[in-house]
């Protein structure tokens, strides 16, 4: 029968032909690696012994003084194997010694001369008697070299003479990257220990730090502070620059961006985002990352209550719908750290649905997950969602038709699942006595130009004039986020991956933008502060242009905008336009005890009830003139072609 060439017992044992092929081979074959290890244990206990014992006497034997040598050392080495194996220093990988091993080295040998002299104490009746006292001492000193040294060794034979070494030297000759870093000393020296076993890491160009230092960091040359940075990145020309704290701030990174942007350098931007992703206090290679986008957004942290939240969701039983989409996702993440009751996650789209119940019960395998397939459009599939699963504390309403263009042409779909989709699913909420909904909405649905936006804005309407039940509605309404579905940013990369254009409506098209953990985490906290009957808005900063957003794009995956990436105008599409607004001019601001929450007080009009069973008509005749003259009447702040 063949055997498998990748069977670690079917491998030949002989000959190992190099270094490299000893060490896998040892890799391979755990049991002897270990035995091999202890060996040199007790060699080094036996030599470092009799070493010590050289020492005390000078290397002079000649008047028996040394005579206890050979009656201790068998306790000798019976304490430190019996210690060593306890404490497995056998098992640890040599070539990967790091200062915490020093210090488990010192403590475990430290406390096996302790335990040798107060057995020979012991033995020889509770006394020194023809024992040198001091033996303990050198053998301990004499021992922690030989052990340490042994394993530093192994480790600078790793790094100099291994694999990597081979890699490394064709990458310099290849040309090798130049590498600038920014950051605080202590980071810098964390993130140089870490690149110093990086076989692409290249050339360490020099580092800019937050102190004036002066001379070198782990050999490579401070060159001077954020003052400095202009002159720097135009001497050193660094082809990556990596970010560390405290420099991982929009504006710090923005400054960074723009000095090689205007030495004309195609950078790679790394960064390790925070203190809080550092393991222990220390960097590796694997925290670093690309600077994405997300980093630029210049925006106050998101700063709120937890035990708030908390105590809102644990041990409720909370249902997310559109549980598969960007938002919806992601407040399936939120949730299930609150630890719910139980969590049921309602989805139309089979395939989402899959995806986000597969992460989330890898994720959190403990937690109570219901998966359901079904459309808020339907009684019976959100009855089942209700009934089947116990009741429903709190509702998250994320389904939704969201992309503008799109619901331009299909009008009849929009209506029906934004605005009847919530209706429906408002009335179940209504009947089953679930305590809590809690529907997201859009900025397009401020004086909305588009389809998707007024139904957006229908679907408020919808829930602001239900009549009174027990369960507390509200809405909460905020602008785009970055990488969801809908954003510009999937398709921006995937743009500059295939070499452009870049296709940007105007030069002056703005929009707010949030993050998606930061927008769910504010659409969580509003659920909490919010009453009944109530328009939530977060504080969406400032609106950012979306050709700026193209440009920074560009620069971030090492091109220079206009002459490696073209950005092409294409014109607002319709249903699309410049700016985005947060509220209507019929709507006043009341700031909550949150400062990025607030709430929208309706002024007096003399608006209509709405009228869904005149809406349900038009949408089962596809009347899409119908729909738009419909809004037109129901939106009195809706700016849609009126001579259409």
């Amino acid at each position: 029968m063949a055997h498998r060439a990748s069977d670690p017992q079917n491998q030949p044992i002989l000959p190992v032909t190099s270094i490299h092929q000893f060490r896998r081979f040892l890799a391979e074959h755990t049991l002897l690696r270990r035995c091999l290890a202890l060996l040199w244990h007790v060699v080094g206990i036996v030599v470092s012994y009799a070493i010590a014992y050289g020492l005390r006497f000078d290397f002079n034997f000649s008047d028996g003084s040394a005579q206890s040598f050979w009656p201790t050392l068998p306790i000798a080495v019976s304490i430190y194997v019996t210690l060593i194996v306890a404490f497995r220093l056998h098992a640890g990988l040599w070539s990967y010694f790091s200062y915490g091993d020093c210090l488990k080295y010192l403590t475990t040998l430290g406390l096996g001369a302790l335990v040798f002299a107060v057995v020979i104490y012991v033995q020889r009746g509770f006394s020194f008697d023809q024992f040198p006292r001091s033996i303990p001492i050198i053998h301990l000193m004499v021992l922690l070299v030989w052990e340490i040294s042994g394993r530093m060794g192994m480790r600078f034979l790793r790094e100099s003479w291994g694999p990597g070494r081979a890699r490394r030297r064709l990458h310099r000759h290849a040309g090798p990257k130049r590498t600038l870093l920014i950051g605080d000393p202590k980071e810098i020296d964390a993130v140089l220990n870490a690149l110093a076993t990086s076989p692409d890491h290249g050339v360490v160009v020099g580092v800019l730090t937050t102190e004036r230092l002066h001379g070198t960091l782990r050999g490579a040359k401070v060159l001077g502070q954020m003052e400095h940075l202009d002159d720097v990145v135009r001497e050193t020309e660094p082809d990556t620059v990596i970010i560390l704290p405290p420099n991982e701030k929009p504006r710090q990174i923005k400054r960074i961006i723009d000095a090689c942007a205007d030495a004309g350098l195609k950078c790679q931007y790394r960064i390790v985002p925070s203190v809080r992703e550092i393991a222990g206090g220390q960097i590796n290679v694997s925290a670093l990352r690309d600077v994405r986008i997300e980093d630029l957004l210049d925006r106050p942290e998101v700063r709120f209550d937890k035990q708030l939240l908390t105590d809102f969701v644990t041990d409720q039983q909370v249902m997310v719908t559109g549980a598969g989409g960007s938002i919806g996702s992601e407040l399936c993440r939120q949730v299930l750290a609150l630890k719910p009751k139980r969590l049921v996650l309602f989805e139309q789209s089979e395939f989402a649905l899959f995806e986000i119940d597969r992460e989330l019960r890898a994720t959190y395998p403990d937690a109570d997950i219901v998966a359901i397939t079904g459309d808020i459009c339907v009684e019976d599939d959100i009855r089942h969602a209700l009934v089947s699963t116990g009741g429903i504390d709190i509702i998250y309403h994320a389904a939704a038709y969201k992309h503008v263009h799109l619901m331009e042409l299909n009008t009849a779909a929009a209506m029906r699942n934004n605005v009847l989709g919530t209706d429906t699913l408002a009335n179940m909420a209504a009947e089953h006595g679930v305590g809590h909904f809690i529907m997201i909405s859009t900025d397009k649905a401020v004086n909305p130009t588009s389809m998707m936006g007024s139904s957006k804005r229908l679907a408020e309407r919808a829930l602001l004039e239900r009549p009174r039940s027990k369960t507390r509605f509200l809405a909460v309404r905020f602008g785009n986020v970055l990488g969801s579905s809908g954003s510009v940013i999937p398709i921006f990369r995937k743009q500059i991956e295939e070499g452009g254009p870049v296709t940007v409506t105007t030069k002056d098209t703005r929009r707010y933008f949030m993050t998606i953990p930061e927008a769910v985490q504010l659409v969580m906290m509003s659920g909490v502060v919010g009453d009944d009957r109530q328009i939530m808005v977060l504080e969406m900063g400032k609106p950012v242009k979306i050709y700026n957003l193209a440009k920074r794009m560009i620069e971030l995956s090492g091109l220079t905008p206009e002459v490696d990436i073209p950005i092409a105008f294409i014109g607002l599409r319709p249903g699309e336009k410049e700016y985005e607004e947060l509220l209507t001019d019929d709507e006043d601001v009341i700031p909550t005890d949150y400062q990025q929450i607030a709430v929208f007080a309706k002024r007096q009009n003399d608006l209509e009830p709405l009228d869904l069973q005149q809406l349900r008509g038009l949408i089962d005749r596809f009347d899409s003139d119908g729909l738009r003259h419909f809004c037109r009447q129901a939106i009195p702040e809706h700016l849609l072609d009126r001579s259409a």
